[in-house]
């Protein structure tokens, strides 16, 4: 594979048939050819910051255990006891020195080796320590996340997100902190969710809060070398495609108001409004407690998406970052888990000394950003919590407002994708990321 950069707009065409979706056999082969290829969002980095701090990270079948050692090197195994296969972590993340297999207590340093055997004298082939210890794959910080590969041979992180990588730094996203980590057990492939991520073609059907925030229809797209791409979307504007409202839409009240500025200022001006919220964040920036010296004027009032192949999807605004995730079900090709960790920016108290303008406490600012709605002031890791789509769909959770809307669509999508009526995707030049990505799943898939 060549070396990462930008492509062309011309995207390769390959048929994208019902059976990457449905298919048993097609599910069985990404597992060689795609999960075990590819670098992984395993999880945040900030959970395992210190020496004993693990996290485990499922891909169903695999359980992969990520580790900051005594030394504070972080490390990856296979989360696979070495004596009889058993299943060594069944905690979701903590801190440990060691780690004991609840089966016959085999014990192993947190830095994978292999340090207590029960009747150790009792084995005629002997214990050869370096052998038995935990088997390790490839791991790697960046960005507020950690990384893993289990093929030795597969490019470097750093080659394999390319240009992404200096895109994404000026947002800082390893000094924000976790406010919320939940997963939603979908009626979907893994690949129809993140399918769903790849175009905008969807969202004036089923997003219509975004047409008075958002101008999806002059958004820019881009496709990047391993299968990634990138999309801008103007924010605190209206869809061009409508008609310009007299007056400031409720949807951007929340962030004026917290910038001190007056939504009545702004009849028959809307348009003005996007410009007039980058000069307040970068004049007031000091004073609400970030630091927006690395962003540009666009970066301060619109919001940007990468998908990362083959399965995250990075959301980033200033004060905000969204890590989405897809995961395939173990035995059901029609079925996935949808992972989500909110991360915020956290005010930096040293930037607001001095500040003249008072602003309300963080838990009141909840629309700083254009999706952030959690309450948490990232002080508490959050827990984890797990739910099914129906727990959505009937309103007991949410995933914020749009995320639940294409919760409730796409398990009508996986549906119709088992029907024999449906043969093949048949895609415009809107969805250009879509094919630009399932060109990439082929080339994994035909290696």
């Amino acid at each position: 594979m060549s070396e990462a950069r930008i492509l062309s707009d011309q995207v390769p065409y390959s048929r994208i048939t019902a059976e990457r979706y449905v298919s048993r056999d097609y599910m069985e082969r990404e597992r060689e050819r795609l999960w075990g290829k590819a670098w992984l969002v395993a999880g945040c980095a900030q959970d395992v910051a210190d020496p004993g701090d693990f996290f485990v990270f499922d891909l169903e079948p695999e359980s992969i255990l990520v580790s900051r050692s005594e030394a504070g090197e972080l490390r990856a195994f296979f989360n696979v006891c070495q004596h009889r296969g058993a299943r060594l972590v069944g905690s979701d993340l903590g801190s440990m020195e060691k780690y004991t297999c609840p089966y016959h207590g085999w014990t192993y340093n947190n830095d994978g080796s292999l340090c207590h055997v029960p009747d150790k004298n009792r084995f005629n082939r002997g214990i050869p320590e370096e052998q038995l210890k935990l088997p390790e794959l490839r791991v790697a910080d960046w960005g507020g996340m950690i990384w893993v590969c289990m093929d030795d041979q597969a490019p470097s992180l750093e080659e394999f997100l390319g240009p992404i990588i200096e895109m994404i730094e000026p947002f800082r996203p390893h000094d924000m902190r976790l406010v919320e980590d939940q997963t939603c057990r979908l009626e979907c492939n893994w690949k129809a969710v993140f399918d769903n991520f790849g175009e905008l073609y969807h969202v004036e059907h089923i997003h219509p809060q975004h047409e008075l925030i958002f101008d999806c229809p002059t958004s820019t797209a881009e496709h990047f070398d391993y299968g990634h791409t990138r999309v801008l979307i103007d924010g605190f504007t209206v869809n061009s495609r409508l008609p310009i409202p007299d007056e400031v839409p409720p949807t951007q009240w929340a962030q004026m108001e917290t910038l001190g500025m007056d939504k009545d200022d702004y009849q028959g001006r809307v348009l003005d409004v996007r410009r007039d919220i980058q000069i307040k964040k970068r004049e007031l920036g000091p004073a609400l407690g970030y630091n927006y010296d690395l962003l540009s004027d666009e970066q301060l009032s619109d919001i940007v998406q990468y998908n990362v192949f083959p399965n995250a999807v990075l959301v980033l605004q200033p004060e905000e970052f969204w890590i989405l995730r897809s995961r395939p079900h173990a035995t059901d090709p029609n079925k996935c888990y949808w992972d989500k960790f909110a991360l915020r920016m956290l005010p930096d108290v040293e930037l607001q000394k001095g500040a003249k303008v008072e602003f309300p406490p963080l838990q009141n600012r909840a629309n700083v950003s254009f999706n952030l709605d959690q309450n948490s002031d990232g002080t508490i890791r959050p827990e984890h919590d797990e739910f099914d789509q129906e727990a959505i769909i009937a309103g007991e959770k949410t995933m914020t407002i749009t995320l639940d809307q294409d919760i409730h669509l796409i398990r009508d999508v996986q549906k119709g994708m088992q029907s024999r009526g449906f043969r093949e995707a048949w895609l415009n030049e809107d969805e250009s990321r879509v094919q630009h990505y399932h060109t990439w799943i082929d080339r994994y898939m035909e290696d």
